[in-house]
């Protein structure tokens, strides 16, 4: 069981779910099901950062509330993006962030466009994934910009 959790509690220190105060979270006001989850880190707990502890501390509790389907999920995620290049894992943080700095509405659109290309057949992603290649890059360029609305409008010269 022991060894089925190390992966999920790296990846806890990435998830930044939780923003901490300065004092951070001592152990001792960590539940059971939280230390128990945590324990590999409980030796060290006091010198971890504050944010860190504030992390750790919310990804056990969604641990904790995981089913073990769930979990098993997590932990192949986590597999995924170990295998991924650092440059990689870097660009994908850096479309998160990119991703959360969207309006509510674009990152529903963001969404609703990912779920129709996940539904495309493989023969249909392929085609479209030529389409784009095919593009010049200044064709990219203006198609990128107008898909996260930053294409330069013309200005009205009445």
């Amino acid at each position: 069981m022991k060894a089925r959790l190390l992966p999920l509690l790296a990846m806890l220190m990435f998830a930044g779910f939780a923003s901490a105060d300065e004092a951070g979270v001592a152990w001792e006001d960590l539940d059971e099901n939280q230390q128990r989850v945590l324990n590999s880190f409980a030796e060290s707990w006091e010198t971890l950062d504050p944010e860190r502890q504030a992390r750790l501390a919310t990804g056990a509790d969604r641990w904790n509330t995981m089913s073990p389907e769930q979990r098993d999920t997590a932990q192949h995620r986590f597999q995924q993006w170990q295998e991924l290049s650092p440059d990689r894992q870097e660009r994908i943080r850096r479309q998160y962030r990119q991703f959360r700095e969207m309006s509510p509405d674009d990152q529903k659109r963001v969404r609703d466009n990912f779920r129709r290309y996940q539904r495309m057949s493989i023969h249909q992603r392929q085609q479209l994934r030529d389409r784009f290649r095919q593009l010049t890059p200044e064709q990219r360029k203006r198609l990128r910009d107008r898909a996260t609305d930053r294409a330069p409008r013309p200005t009205d010269h009445r």
